[in-house]
Protein backbone atom coordinates (compact mmCIF):
# COMPACT_ATOMS: atom_id res chain seq x y z
CA UNK A 1 0.00 0.00 0.00
CA UNK A 2 1.33 3.29 -0.81
CA UNK A 3 2.42 6.17 1.70
CA UNK A 4 -0.41 8.11 3.65
CA UNK A 5 -0.13 11.43 2.04
CA UNK A 6 -0.83 12.95 5.33
CA UNK A 7 -0.45 11.63 9.30
CA UNK A 8 -1.38 13.10 12.77
CA UNK A 9 -0.38 10.99 15.46
CA UNK A 10 -1.84 12.09 19.04
CA UNK A 11 -2.75 15.55 17.94
CA UNK A 12 -3.16 17.36 21.40
CA UNK A 13 -3.82 21.07 21.88
CA UNK A 14 -4.80 22.75 25.24
CA UNK A 15 -6.15 26.12 25.88
CA UNK A 16 -5.54 26.47 30.06
CA UNK A 17 -6.96 22.81 31.45
CA UNK A 18 -9.32 22.93 28.05
CA UNK A 19 -8.12 20.06 25.41
CA UNK A 20 -9.53 20.88 22.46
CA UNK A 21 -8.29 18.18 20.48
CA UNK A 22 -6.88 15.30 22.20
CA UNK A 23 -4.74 12.76 20.93
CA UNK A 24 -6.29 12.27 17.57
CA UNK A 25 -3.96 9.86 15.11
CA UNK A 26 -5.28 9.63 11.83
CA UNK A 27 -3.93 9.00 8.25
CA UNK A 28 -5.18 10.23 5.04
CA UNK A 29 -4.66 8.73 1.43
CA UNK A 30 -4.09 10.10 -1.96
CA UNK A 31 -7.05 9.94 -4.06
CA UNK A 32 -9.56 10.19 -0.79
CA UNK A 33 -12.14 12.35 0.50
CA UNK A 34 -12.38 12.38 4.21
CA UNK A 35 -15.36 14.54 5.43
CA UNK A 36 -14.90 15.38 9.85
CA UNK A 37 -17.64 15.42 11.10
CA UNK A 38 -18.57 16.43 15.03
CA UNK A 39 -21.18 18.48 16.81
CA UNK A 40 -20.09 22.55 17.78
CA UNK A 41 -17.16 22.40 19.81
CA UNK A 42 -15.82 18.96 18.63
CA UNK A 43 -12.59 20.65 17.67
CA UNK A 44 -13.14 19.98 13.94
CA UNK A 45 -11.93 23.12 12.91
CA UNK A 46 -9.36 23.58 15.54
CA UNK A 47 -7.53 20.38 14.05
CA UNK A 48 -7.62 21.18 10.89
CA UNK A 49 -5.78 24.55 12.16
CA UNK A 50 -3.16 22.22 14.12
CA UNK A 51 -2.81 20.31 10.59
CA UNK A 52 -2.36 23.67 8.27
CA UNK A 53 -0.46 25.20 11.05
CA UNK A 54 -3.23 28.16 11.59
CA UNK A 55 -2.43 26.95 15.81
CA UNK A 56 0.82 24.97 17.50
CA UNK A 57 -0.03 21.62 18.67
CA UNK A 58 0.88 20.84 22.40
CA UNK A 59 1.41 17.46 21.56
CA UNK A 60 1.99 15.21 18.78
CA UNK A 61 3.20 15.09 15.41
CA UNK A 62 1.98 16.07 11.88
CA UNK A 63 3.33 14.63 9.02
CA UNK A 64 3.15 15.55 5.11
CA UNK A 65 4.66 12.50 2.68
CA UNK A 66 6.57 10.93 5.86
CA UNK A 67 8.14 14.90 7.01
CA UNK A 68 7.57 16.08 10.10
CA UNK A 69 5.92 19.37 9.47
CA UNK A 70 4.93 20.03 12.99
CA UNK A 71 6.65 22.97 13.35
CA UNK A 72 6.41 24.71 9.97
CA UNK A 73 4.60 28.08 9.86
CA UNK A 74 1.96 27.34 7.52
CA UNK A 75 3.26 29.39 4.12
CA UNK A 76 6.05 26.51 4.74
CA UNK A 77 3.61 24.19 4.99
CA UNK A 78 1.47 25.62 1.86
CA UNK A 79 4.97 25.21 -0.32
CA UNK A 80 4.88 21.78 0.74
CA UNK A 81 1.29 21.28 -0.59
CA UNK A 82 -0.63 21.76 1.84
CA UNK A 83 -3.89 23.94 0.29
CA UNK A 84 -6.40 25.44 3.05
CA UNK A 85 -10.06 27.34 2.24
CA UNK A 86 -11.64 28.62 5.22
CA UNK A 87 -15.08 29.27 6.64
CA UNK A 88 -14.98 32.86 5.66
CA UNK A 89 -13.55 33.81 2.32
CA UNK A 90 -10.09 34.83 2.02
CA UNK A 91 -9.51 36.62 -1.41
CA UNK A 92 -7.89 39.89 -2.34
CA UNK A 93 -11.23 42.12 -2.61
CA UNK A 94 -10.53 45.28 -4.48
CA UNK A 95 -8.21 43.31 -7.47
CA UNK A 96 -10.44 41.51 -10.01
CA UNK A 97 -11.11 37.39 -10.15
CA UNK A 98 -8.32 37.46 -12.72
CA UNK A 99 -5.67 38.94 -10.81
CA UNK A 100 -6.23 36.91 -7.73
CA UNK A 101 -5.74 34.22 -9.54
CA UNK A 102 -2.63 35.46 -11.50
CA UNK A 103 -1.20 36.17 -7.94
CA UNK A 104 -2.03 32.48 -7.13
CA UNK A 105 -0.09 31.45 -10.34
CA UNK A 106 2.85 33.63 -9.56
CA UNK A 107 3.09 32.00 -5.92
CA UNK A 108 3.45 29.08 -7.12
CA UNK A 109 6.29 29.97 -10.04
CA UNK A 110 8.07 31.25 -7.44
CA UNK A 111 7.46 35.08 -8.55
CA UNK A 112 5.83 35.97 -4.70
CA UNK A 113 2.36 37.72 -4.00
CA UNK A 114 3.42 41.07 -5.54
CA UNK A 115 0.59 42.96 -7.53
CA UNK A 116 2.75 42.85 -11.14
CA UNK A 117 3.22 46.30 -12.63
CA UNK A 118 4.13 45.07 -15.97
CA UNK A 119 1.44 42.40 -16.50
CA UNK A 120 1.73 41.88 -20.17
CA UNK A 121 5.56 40.76 -19.37
CA UNK A 122 3.79 37.71 -17.27
CA UNK A 123 1.69 36.56 -20.08
CA UNK A 124 1.99 32.95 -19.75
CA UNK A 125 0.77 33.36 -16.21
CA UNK A 126 -2.07 35.21 -17.12
CA UNK A 127 -2.79 32.08 -19.77
CA UNK A 128 -2.42 29.80 -16.76
CA UNK A 129 -4.97 31.75 -14.49
CA UNK A 130 -7.75 32.01 -17.27
CA UNK A 131 -7.44 27.73 -17.22
CA UNK A 132 -8.48 27.89 -13.79
CA UNK A 133 -11.30 30.00 -14.13
CA UNK A 134 -12.51 28.52 -16.77
CA UNK A 135 -12.27 25.43 -14.89
CA UNK A 136 -14.39 26.94 -11.85
CA UNK A 137 -17.12 28.36 -14.79
CA UNK A 138 -15.62 32.19 -13.78
CA UNK A 139 -14.18 33.27 -16.90
CA UNK A 140 -17.17 35.94 -17.50
CA UNK A 141 -16.53 37.17 -14.54
CA UNK A 142 -12.73 37.80 -14.97
CA UNK A 143 -12.56 41.30 -14.97
CA UNK A 144 -15.08 41.96 -11.96
CA UNK A 145 -13.84 43.18 -8.38
CA UNK A 146 -13.31 39.76 -6.40
CA UNK A 147 -15.73 42.30 -3.72
CA UNK A 148 -18.39 42.78 -5.85
CA UNK A 149 -19.13 38.77 -6.87
CA UNK A 150 -22.37 36.88 -5.06
CA UNK A 151 -20.92 34.92 -2.03
CA UNK A 152 -21.36 31.95 -3.88
CA UNK A 153 -18.81 32.93 -6.71
CA UNK A 154 -16.75 33.88 -4.26
CA UNK A 155 -16.24 30.60 -2.71
CA UNK A 156 -15.93 28.87 -6.37
CA UNK A 157 -13.40 31.87 -6.18
CA UNK A 158 -11.80 30.81 -3.51
CA UNK A 159 -11.56 26.95 -4.78
CA UNK A 160 -9.69 28.01 -8.76
CA UNK A 161 -6.81 29.97 -6.26
CA UNK A 162 -6.43 26.57 -4.19
CA UNK A 163 -6.41 25.12 -7.26
CA UNK A 164 -3.97 27.39 -9.02
CA UNK A 165 -1.23 26.69 -6.59
CA UNK A 166 -1.36 23.05 -6.63
CA UNK A 167 -1.82 21.51 -3.66
CA UNK A 168 -1.64 17.81 -2.79
CA UNK A 169 -3.86 18.55 0.11
CA UNK A 170 -7.12 20.43 -0.22
CA UNK A 171 -8.45 21.05 3.15
CA UNK A 172 -12.43 22.46 3.10
CA UNK A 173 -13.82 24.64 5.96
CA UNK A 174 -17.73 24.26 5.79
CA UNK A 175 -17.39 25.73 1.70
CA UNK A 176 -21.05 25.84 1.18
CA UNK A 177 -21.59 28.05 4.42
CA UNK A 178 -23.90 30.48 3.59
CA UNK A 179 -24.42 29.76 0.34
CA UNK A 180 -27.59 29.82 -1.62
CA UNK A 181 -28.99 26.22 -3.03
CA UNK A 182 -28.41 27.49 -6.42
CA UNK A 183 -24.89 27.97 -6.42
CA UNK A 184 -24.04 24.93 -3.71
CA UNK A 185 -23.98 22.31 -6.98
CA UNK A 186 -21.17 24.26 -8.39
CA UNK A 187 -18.87 24.34 -5.50
CA UNK A 188 -19.98 20.60 -4.73
CA UNK A 189 -18.99 19.84 -7.94
CA UNK A 190 -16.02 21.59 -8.13
CA UNK A 191 -14.61 19.75 -4.72
CA UNK A 192 -16.12 16.10 -6.45
CA UNK A 193 -13.56 16.73 -9.33
CA UNK A 194 -10.57 16.89 -7.28
CA UNK A 195 -11.10 14.26 -5.91
CA UNK A 196 -11.21 12.47 -9.11
CA UNK A 197 -7.54 12.96 -9.35
CA UNK A 198 -5.83 10.40 -7.07
CA UNK A 199 -2.43 12.21 -6.49
CA UNK A 200 -4.55 14.42 -4.78
CA UNK A 201 -6.19 14.19 -0.95
CA UNK A 202 -8.99 15.94 0.52
CA UNK A 203 -10.55 16.88 4.15
CA UNK A 204 -13.42 18.50 4.48
CA UNK A 205 -15.25 19.77 7.29
CA UNK A 206 -18.71 19.50 6.78
CA UNK A 207 -22.13 19.75 8.82
CA UNK A 208 -24.60 19.34 6.32
CA UNK A 209 -25.74 16.20 5.80
CA UNK A 210 -27.01 16.12 2.12
CA UNK A 211 -22.99 17.08 1.58
CA UNK A 212 -21.50 14.81 3.54
CA UNK A 213 -23.21 11.85 1.47
CA UNK A 214 -22.66 13.40 -1.86
CA UNK A 215 -18.80 13.16 -1.17
CA UNK A 216 -17.65 11.05 1.48
CA UNK A 217 -15.24 8.40 1.09
CA UNK A 218 -14.62 8.40 4.25
CA UNK A 219 -16.41 9.62 7.35
CA UNK A 220 -14.24 10.82 10.77
CA UNK A 221 -16.06 12.02 13.92
CA UNK A 222 -14.47 14.06 16.69
CA UNK A 223 -16.25 14.49 19.88
CA UNK A 224 -15.13 16.73 22.91
CA UNK A 225 -12.03 16.61 20.81
CA UNK A 226 -11.36 13.22 20.28
CA UNK A 227 -11.69 10.77 17.37
CA UNK A 228 -15.39 8.86 18.38
CA UNK A 229 -15.59 6.90 15.02
CA UNK A 230 -13.14 6.63 11.32
CA UNK A 231 -14.53 4.36 8.27
CA UNK A 232 -16.70 4.40 5.19
CA UNK A 233 -19.94 6.39 5.69
CA UNK A 234 -22.60 4.06 6.02
CA UNK A 235 -20.88 2.12 8.57
CA UNK A 236 -19.88 5.39 10.29
CA UNK A 237 -23.24 6.82 10.19
CA UNK A 238 -25.41 3.29 10.87
CA UNK A 239 -23.48 3.31 14.57
CA UNK A 240 -25.28 3.73 17.24
CA UNK A 241 -22.64 5.96 19.12
CA UNK A 242 -22.55 8.15 16.29
CA UNK A 243 -26.19 8.69 16.24
CA UNK A 244 -26.46 9.07 20.02
CA UNK A 245 -24.08 11.52 19.87
CA UNK A 246 -23.68 13.80 16.83
CA UNK A 247 -26.91 12.79 15.04
CA UNK A 248 -29.45 12.84 17.53
CA UNK A 249 -33.07 11.62 17.03
CA UNK A 250 -33.65 14.19 13.66
CA UNK A 251 -30.37 12.45 12.09
CA UNK A 252 -29.43 15.83 9.91
CA UNK A 253 -27.31 18.42 10.16
CA UNK A 254 -26.68 18.71 14.39
CA UNK A 255 -23.55 20.01 13.58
Amino acid sequence: MSQPSLVTEGLTIRFGGHVAVNNVSCAFNPGELTVIVGPNGAGKTTYFNLISGQLAASEGRVLKGGEDITRLAPSARAHRGIGRAFQLTNLFPALSVLENIRLAVQARSGHGWRVLKNVTSFASLTEEAKHYLEATKLADKAHMAAAALPHGDQRKLEVALLMAMEPDIYMFDEPTAGMSLDHTPDVLELIGKLKEDKTKTVLLVEHKMSVVRALADRIIVLHNGELLADGPPDEVMQSQIVRDVYLGSSGEDAA
